[in-house]
C-alpha cells in the first residue's frame, strides 16, 4: 500500500472517529447525566481534541507527502475553506471543553456535584452547533477532489 493510500485511510479513519467522538458526547451530556456520564464524557473530550490535531495531522501529511502535489491543495480556495469550516468547529469546540474542565474539577471536590439543567443544555446547544458545521468538511473535500476550485 503507498504512503498516499495510507494517509488517505489515516484522514479518514480520524474523521470517523471525530464523528463518533462528538456523537457519544452528544448522548452523554444530557439533562439528568450521572457522575459516570461526566467523567467519560470528560475524556471522550480529552480524545476529540487528540482525535482533531492527528486529523489535521493526517491532512497536511496528505498535502506535502500525497500523491497530488502541495499546490493542487494550496492553490484551492475549496481547501482553505475547508480548513476554515474545521477551524470554527474547533472554535465552536471550546467552550463545552471549557464547560467539562469546570465540572470535573467541581465532581473531584464534590463527588455529589452534577451540573444543572439549564448548563447541560448550554453545552448540548454547543455540540449541536459543531456537528452542524461539521458535516459541511465532507461537501467541501468531496468538491475539492472532484477538481473544484481549479482551474
Amino acid at each position: 500500500m503507498t504512503l498516499d493510500a495510507l494517509l488517505s485511510a489515516l484522514h479518514f479513519v480520524l474523521a470517523f472517529g471525530l464523528v463518533a467522538i462528538l456523537a457519544a458526547q452528544a448522548a452523554l451530556i444530557r439533562p439528568g447525566m450521572t457522575a459516570s456520564d461526566l467523567r467519560l464524557a470528560a475524556n471522550l473530550d480529552r480524545g476529540y481534541g487528540a482525535a482533531a490535531l492527528l486529523l489535521l495531522g493526517a491532512g497536511f501529511a496528505r498535502v506535502f507527502f500525497g500523491a497530488k502535489a502541495a499546490s493542487f491543495y494550496l492553490s484551492n480556495p475549496v481547501f482553505w475553506a475547508k480548513l476554515g469550516v474545521f477551524a470554527a468547529v474547533a472554535l465552536l469546540s471550546i467552550p463545552p471543553t471549557v464547560r467539562l474542565i469546570r465540572w470535573s474539577r467541581e465532581a473531584r471536590a464534590q463527588p455529589a456535584f452534577l451540573p444543572r439543567d439549564e448548563q447541560v443544555r448550554g453545552v448540548q446547544r454547543w455540540l449541536l452547533a459543531e456537528a452542524f458545521v461539521l458535516v459541511v468538511i465532507p461537501f467541501l473535500a468531496a468538491a475539492m477532489a472532484r477538481g473544484v476550485g481549479h482551474g
